[in-house]
């Protein structure tokens, strides 16, 4: 996979500055259509991320796809094929880094643990790309935000 130019100065930043980032950018009015996921951040999280996904059932994944009425997909690549797994609900609210609208991801209790103590937030990075945290609501991960760009497929 070709690194984004947007990833590119992102790989830069230590995990903790992008909250500081995060906390400069608007959220987008709706989120709709495929997006390709991109894992960003310091190498250790680069490199730790894609395999603890395999852990917790989301191996391979590259994506979201959003619904006009809020609902979305996950998208997990399995050799030349993309499989959709683990519904999930896009909404506007208030982000937990600083109280200001963002685009919240939160996957219903239908998915399996932890995925329902698992929240993504969204806000808009440039116009084709979202720059998202992952939160986990509960446990030492609560703080700490894990981030990753969504693509937008036109």
């Amino acid at each position: 996979m070709q690194i984004s130019p947007q990833a590119i100065n992102l790989n830069r930043k230590s995990l903790r500055s992008f909250q500081a980032l995060f906390i400069t950018l608007k959220a987008p009015a709706a989120v709709q259509g495929v997006y390709r996921a991109e894992f960003v951040g310091p190498a250790w999280l680069r490199w730790v991320a894609p395999k603890g996904l395999w852990l917790l059932g989301l191996g391979g994944w590259c994506g979201k796809d959003f619904a006009a009425n809020g609902a979305g997909i996950n998208l997990l690549q399995r050799e030349d094929t993309i499989i959709r797994r683990f519904p999930v609900q896009v909404a506007l609210a208030p982000s937990r880094v600083d109280g200001q609208p963002c685009q919240i991801v939160t996957y219903p209790a239908v998915n399996p643990w932890p995925w329902p103590s698992v929240v993504d937030e969204l806000r808009q990075l440039d116009e084709q790309t979202l720059l998202g945290l992952t939160f986990f609501k509960m446990g030492p991960l609560a703080r700490l935000p894990l981030p990753f760009l969504l693509h937008k497929d036109v």
